[in-house]
């Protein structure tokens, strides 16, 4: 009997207080024993070698990413320590304009959704959950949340269409530019593009095959020829399995999913913690990582509490 599903988390250095937390949250979950494929950056695999057990699997995204693809990664991973987050922003805004320069179209952000989309798309699996490391999975969580028997999973989360801006407005406009204008227009837009999402194999092989033959080029170089920081493989592949695909997809709401966005206070943030859980039964809750720079706060500060937080949930 085949796998209901498996769980892929790409990650790196900067998030392994995350990784840590979201694997101690799984093994202490109805979903501790689901088989967890994680890909690390290659230089960063010694770091995350102690999780090389069951239920792990532990790759490098050399072993992953095409060989030119891995290379052009590490090559801008040393300028973006160069240069720093700010000037790497700005240079990503004059690579939208001139095409320049090209390594900015290869970072870590990207290349981590290139990641998500080949291994899912080179695996014998056929249903994956992408969870990334700001995750949480509470006491609450079961395997039942991604079974759907005979159907396509997907999360979906409406908002009226008035509220589509910034980088979501960005990801939407590419996604529907790439399938050649296919998603129709409405007064409401799907917003969900978080973790946990569900990627069928089948779906993304499709979606590939769709790609490389409107295209001409490799389904990678596609992506990567779009604007830097405009384009989502969440998006694009929503975008895919909702106006281009004919499968049969069940569209579930994410009722079940919640979010912390201020961990300064950690005391604070476990009582929300415990709020989502008690009160809006929530099976999994992402606490926004720090890595990107944005926030002053690590998961060092508060995982000790969020830890006796979902012990005590389970008494």
């Amino acid at each position: 009997m085949s796998e209901p599903f498996r769980i892929l988390t790409i990650t790196w250095s900067a998030d392994l207080e995350h990784f840590a937390l979201l694997r101690d949250s799984l093994v202490s979950s109805r979903l501790g024993d689901v088989p967890h494929d994680v890909v690390v950056q290659t230089e960063d695999l010694p770091l995350f070698q102690e999780y090389a057990r069951h239920p792990v699997s532990l790759y490098a995204t050399k072993d992953v990413l095409p060989s030119a693809v891995e290379a052009k990664r590490l090559q801008a991973r040393r300028w973006q320590r160069r240069t720093g987050r700010t000037v790497t922003k700005l240079l990503g805004s004059l690579s939208r304009l001139s095409g320049r320069p090209g390594w900015v179209r290869f970072t870590g952000w990207h290349t981590q959704q290139l990641c998500k989309l080949t291994h899912v798309a080179n695996s014998a699996a056929d249903r994956w959950v992408i969870m990334d490391s700001d995750l949480v999975v509470t006491p609450l969580a079961e395997p039942g949340d991604f079974v759907t028997p005979g159907r396509i999973l997907c999360f979906s989360h409406w908002k009226n269409v008035d509220s589509l801006n910034g980088k979501m407005k960005n990801w939407q406009s590419t996604a529907r530019q790439l399938f050649d204008g296919r998603a129709v227009e409405t007064g409401r837009f799907d917003s969900y593009t978080d973790t946990p999402f569900v990627m069928d194999a089948t779906i993304v092989r499709d979606m590939m095959q769709w790609l490389e033959q409107r295209y001409s080029m490799p389904w990678w170089q596609v992506l990567l020829s779009l604007p830097p920081r405009r384009w989502s493989e969440f998006c694009i592949y929503k975008t895919y399995l909702r106006d281009v695909s004919t499968a049969t997809v069940e569209w579930q709401d994410v009722d079940k999913f919640g979010y912390l966005f201020d961990a300064g206070d950690p005391e604070a943030l476990v009582r929300e913690l415990s709020r989502q859980i008690e009160s809006e039964q929530r099976h999994y809750v992402t606490i926004h990582s720090q890595s990107s720079g944005r926030q002053l706060w690590g998961a060092a500060s508060y995982a000790g509490h969020v830890r006796q937080c979902l012990a005590a949930q389970r008494r």
